[in-house]
């Protein structure tokens, strides 16, 4: 038996219910674009010309989000500072929406053990460690300090690593586990970590700490990205043998993921290319591949 046609009223919560479904199924391709840099919060002209290439990045093709990997507020956390070391430097990005998620870095806990930035809505922190998913990229941001509370911590990013199903796990912590710099590599950090990320297939972790730019080649399957450029006092950095690219330069890195591939573009603060990388997603974490400029 034919339905008899729908009243206005009937079509409007027809067409209410497809736009619902519509907006709950994932898109059939995704992609997600952010920017990544730490060792920022210096307040100064070199955060803010950090600040003002990643707003003309945004400018030339929009991102998503921005990850700050620790050290958000020089000297020690303090959220007074927030004007000077956040609100001014990224001005045209806050204004413009992008969302920003960070991490807590050794300078950030000096004051009340970061609470004050973990209850400031802009750095975005559900916690001292917390999932953000957005289309095929899962970052896992987590607290890497001396005092973090890795009997708790570890077992939820054992959890959260097993059930994720994105293209691309990327974890963030500001301390490094692979770097040619001041603070090199760290064996207890790669003993804690580096079989999780072997076993789960984590692709890139980002870090701080130290103050230069460094992309490794991948190590079983995770490529290290140091991203301490950002607006603190630069340190030297000569490249090591897993080095892939390394120096000194106020710089950050602008990322773009699809479920097959996870590009990577080095800028410094005068808007010159560092470093540029293909990522192609395997079973078991990357290959490289030269990336188009």
């Amino acid at each position: 038996m034919l339905k008899p046609p729908l009243n206005r009223a009937g079509r409007v919560l027809a067409l209410s219910a497809l736009l619902l479904v519509s907006a709950t199924m994932p898109a059939l391709a995704s992609t997600v674009r952010f920017l990544a840099t730490a060792d920022s919060g210096s307040g100064d002209a070199n955060q803010r010309a950090v600040g003002q290439m990643m707003a003309k990045i945004h400018r030339q093709k929009p991102v998503d989000l921005v990850i700050l990997a620790g050290d958000n507020i020089y000297p020690s956390g303090d959220v007074a500072l927030l004007d000077a070391t956040f609100r001014r430097p990224y001005r045209e990005l806050l204004q413009a929406g992008v969302p920003f998620h960070a991490v807590l870095g050794n300078h950030d806990i000096r004051t009340n053990n970061g609470v004050g930035q973990l209850k400031e809505p802009l750095f975005g922190m559900a916690g001292r460690w917390y999932q953000v998913h957005r289309g095929p990229v899962d970052l896992f941001m987590i607290d890497t300090n001396v005092n973090a509370a890795w009997q708790h911590q570890l077992p939820w990013l054992t959890k959260a690593l097993a059930n994720s199903r994105a293209s691309w796990k990327v974890v963030v912590g500001h301390h490094p586990l692979i770097s040619s710099g001041f603070y090199g590599n760290d064996p207890n950090g790669l003993r804690r970590l580096g079989p999780l990320f072997e076993r789960y297939g984590v692709q890139l972790y980002i870090n701080g700490h130290d103050h230069h730019y460094e992309r490794s080649q991948p190590i079983r399957g995770t490529t290290y990205l140091v991203v301490g450029s950002g607006g603190a006092h630069l340190r030297p950095v000569v490249p090591g043998p897993r080095s892939a690219t390394a120096l000194s330069a106020f710089s950050f890195a602008e990322l773009e993921a699809t479920d097959t591939t996870l590009i990577i573009h080095g800028w410094d603060a005068k808007g010159r290319r560092i470093d540029q990388v293909k990522l192609q997603r395997t079973g078991s974490g990357a290959t490289v591949k030269p990336a188009s400029p």
